[in-house]
């Protein structure tokens, strides 16, 4: 933490002084920036394009949303669970599973706040739900939406702290919690520096604060949330449930394979010049076990043409193929590049190991736990620092394989190809590294359920 953290405190008076004076600042600098907020808005909703979407989303439907005008079928009375994008969505699905199965006359409504956080809560939620895209954070905006929708509990999840949002759900007596919620070392310090009055106003709203790790439950408290509404409830991605068809699925790609012992390995969630040193470590892999095959994920959709560019670019003696011109047939090149949405599950079962991207390049890492939930072996790079105290956790179990370089890993991958026990073996550590910290989703929903009896 940063030295301000140990400042004497202000008076009571002086900080909700402070707070609102802050939140009219922030009020009057989002008015001023409406007109470019609208133009950009309707410029992301005209690029959707994925056929899912554009059925249950058109980009009209899409931009009204952004300012509150919400669809007719939206129900009332029920519970509204806000998720930014993929990640945060994905692991919520345990969570709604459970609040259908416990109160299934409860409407469940699923917001997003980018199209591909839409995609995979419209194709693959398991439970019923209404969705739309999230208002942006304008008082006229939240209060029009919150009046239509009328919700019985609001969630947010992880970081979404929107201070006017917040204040609306208490104007209106609704009660909102922040669920798995975190902080980022980097955010932390940014709020703490230039925002503080401003979050300490927001987090005075939350019923509950859900954090995933204590070092997360001191940041909220240091940034102003009551002491007493933050808890350790542990991070709900720990109780993810692995469909048995993705584990079919797998088995099935595998045998199309012309040899379907060869060793595979996935890079996934990678970021801008992290392919290229992916491509690296495969290139050294391959002078040892010219059968391997990598199958590289980028992070972002709209980067799919940009890495199948960088591919083209490589002499032809590395061959490739894109997923998505490919679907009905297995790949027969050292490298396939999955450019297609909503897949990673089945890429991780198929393969003998993960390295997770974000964490070769100065990112700060992503989720490492759907390869353990899998019992694949977990590969990172050094920078972690935006999930410290998950990818600590699985140090500690030897769950994780931390390699600083493209030779490093490619070292790894090698050994990995070569010894089978080792895969198990690792493997079976991230499992039981996952397995110590299993629970979340229990946690959550006895601080949930006070708030739908």
């Amino acid at each position: 933490m940063t030295s301000t953290v140990n400042r004497p405190p202000k008076p009571a008076s002086q900080q909700a002084w402070l707070g609102r004076f802050a939140l009219s600042i922030y009020r009057a600098l989002l008015y001023l920036a409406l007109p470019l907020v609208a133009v950009a808005a309707w410029r992301r909703c005209r690029k959707v394009r994925h056929p899912q979407l554009i059925a249950k989303l058109s980009p009209k439907a899409c931009w009204l949303a952004r300012f509150g005008v919400t669809p007719a079928q939206l129900p009332t009375g029920g519970i509204w669970v806000h998720a930014v994008s993929v990640g945060e969505t994905r692991s919520i699905f345990p969570l709604l599973e459970h609040l259908h199965q416990q109160h299934p006359d409860l409407p469940i409504t699923l917001t997003s706040g980018s199209t591909q956080g839409a995609v995979q809560a419209l194709q693959f939620c398991p439970v019923p739900i209404y969705h739309q895209m999230i208002p942006y954070d304008y008082p006229f905006a939240v209060n029009k939406f919150l009046k239509r929708l009328r919700p019985k509990l609001v969630l947010m999840v992880e970081t979404e702290i929107w201070p006017n949002l917040y204040h609306a759900c208490t104007q209106q007596q609704i009660p909102l919690m922040l669920i798995n919620a975190r902080l980022k070392a980097g955010s932390f310090e940014a709020y703490q520096r230039w925002a503080k009055p401003l979050m300490q106003q927001a987090l005075q709203h939350p019923q509950l604060i859900g954090a995933q790790f204590d070092t997360d439950r001191e940041r909220f408290i240091a940034l102003g949330a009551p002491e007493q509404r933050v808890k350790t409830l542990g991070n709900l991605k720990f109780d993810i449930q692995v469909p048995d068809q993705i584990q079919q699925d797998a088995q099935l790609w595998r045998q199309q394979l012309a040899h379907p012992e060869r060793f595979v390995w996935v890079a996934a969630s990678t970021h801008s010049d992290e392919e290229a040193l992916m491509i690296k470590a495969h290139q050294q892999l391959l002078k040892t076990h010219p059968d391997a095959l990598l199958i590289l994920v980028p992070r972002h959709a709209d980067r799919f043409g940009e890495v199948a560019e960088l591919l083209a670019s490589y002499p032809q003696q590395l061959s490739w193929q894109k997923r998505s011109q490919n679907q009905d047939s297995p790949p027969d090149g050292s490298i396939y590049l999955a450019d297609t949405m909503g897949e990673l599950l089945l890429w991780f079962a198929v393969s003998n190991a993960a390295f997770i991207g974000g964490s070769m390049v100065n990112f700060g890492g992503h989720n490492i736990l759907e390869p353990a939930a899998l019992a694949k072996p977990v590969l990172s790079g050094t920078h972690y620092q935006n999930l410290t105290s998950l990818y600590d956790s699985f140090i500690a179990d030897q769950g994780l394989q931390v390699c600083a370089t493209p030779e490093a890993l490619a070292q790894t991958l090698s050994q990995l190809a070569d010894n089978p026990d080792q895969q198990t073996r690792w493997g079976q550590q991230a499992l039981q590294a996952l397995h110590n910290q299993t629970g979340s989703l229990a946690k959550h929903y006895h601080e949930i359920r006070r708030f739908l009896s």
